[in-house]
């Protein structure tokens, strides 16, 4: 960095002007919620506290979390653009000058995706993934034991590339009976390589605040725009507009479908489904108006292959609405009024037919 350009940072960081800027940013977010925000307070309420999650969140990781030299992963994972009930979602950073060791036991989880990605949610490249593998390409033993190299160079056995530009290995793993079930066991270590973390560089710091600033503001106008594209097919069941898929790369093998649906208590939303001959995994979930998944630990608010029961004529018939219709497969709405959904197929042997979907009145 520049001399100047260094010190016009630490300006910055004396008079406060790099706090002020943050909080403006936080703001200019604020502002694009409360006009996106439905007529109703619930919807008002949790678009608040979605951009309060947004900011702990993005301020953590991007600050406490973001030495790649630590190897380590972040606490949480965050709701954003419909988070899969299904997945438990691991995050760590990177660097392409350091070499990374992954250990692991499967446990109960179904499947692992690991991927190796570049950029970020919310910025102008987004998040692009550079490669990719599940633990079906894994070389594990019989215990369920697993290890996996990160690099830039070729590793004999389990290895994953890096590029140029990586910043980020990002995890997803799947448990079909989330509630009942073990997590994999995962550790994450930085192998190879360069000094320890260095203490905080204030300089540094002013650039984080920026960058979590410019995040929250760009995460928030990216999946307004998603939600708004889906409420423009309320009830139809659409794939992913691809100018969307493009910035928010995730598991290769996913083909997603979205939907949006606003319902009265006295009404259900039917979505049937025949799903492929041969699949890896399916889910169907929904989610409030921000792309946040329901609260799927006390609501049943999604189905998957494992736990969806098919109607007599064999087809799974997905019923949706505030009070129980009767028959299975009822996907809670837990207050809301209003909402998203999601449809994943995970390693179709081909494209599934699109669902067929209706409304129609409770029955008492």
């Amino acid at each position: 960095m520049e001399e100047s350009a260094r010190q016009q940072a630490l300006d910055r960081l004396a008079t406060g002007s790099v706090w002020s800027a943050f909080c403006d940013r936080l703001k200019e977010a604020g502002e694009k919620i409360v006009a996106a925000a439905p007529d109703d307070s619930l919807d008002q309420a949790e678009g608040l506290r979605y951009l309060s999650r947004l900011t702990y969140h993005f301020l953590r990781a991007t600050i406490d979390e973001s030495d790649p030299a630590m190897a380590r992963f972040g606490s949480d994972g965050a709701k954003i653009g419909l988070d899969n009930p299904d997945y438990i979602y691991v995050a760590g950073r990177l660097s392409p000058h350091f070499e990374y060791r992954l250990r692991g036991r499967l446990n109960d989880a179904y499947r692992l995706g690991i991927g190796i990605f570049s950029g970020a949610l919310g910025s102008p490249k987004g998040l692009v993934r550079d490669s990719y593998l599940t633990s079906d390409e894994l070389e594990i033993d019989s215990e369920g034991r697993f290890e996996l190299l990160v690099s830039r160079t070729r590793k004999p056995g389990n290895w994953l590339e890096m590029g140029e530009e990586s910043n980020a290995l990002n995890i997803r793993q799947t448990l079909l009976r989330r509630r009942e079930q073990r997590p994999a066991e995962i550790e994450f270590e930085r192998v190879a390589g360069g000094e320890p973390p260095a203490p905080l560089d204030p300089v540094t710091l002013v650039s984080q605040l920026d960058r979590v600033g410019a995040t929250i503001d760009g995460v928030v106008a990216q999946f307004i725009d998603w939600s708004e594209s889906f409420r423009g097919h309320r009830f139809e069941i659409e794939a992913l507009d691809p100018k969307f898929d493009a910035t928010a790369q995730g598991d290769p093998s996913t083909s997603a479908h979205y939907s949006y649906w606003e319902l009265d208590d006295d009404k259900v939303f039917v979505v049937e489904l025949d799903p492929p001959e041969h699949y890896d995994y399916w889910n169907l979930q929904i989610g409030n108006h921000w792309l946040e998944s329901l609260d799927y630990m006390f609501y049943d608010t999604h189905v998957n292959h494992e736990t969806a029961v098919p109607d007599l004529d064999g087809r799974i018939r997905v019923r949706i609405s505030a009070q129980d219709p009767g028959g299975p497969n009822w996907l809670r709405t837990a207050g809301h009024r209003r909402g998203s959904l999601a449809l994943r197929w995970v390693g179709a042997s081909e494209t599934p037919p699109k669902p067929r979907t209706r409304v129609e009145k409770r029955v008492s």
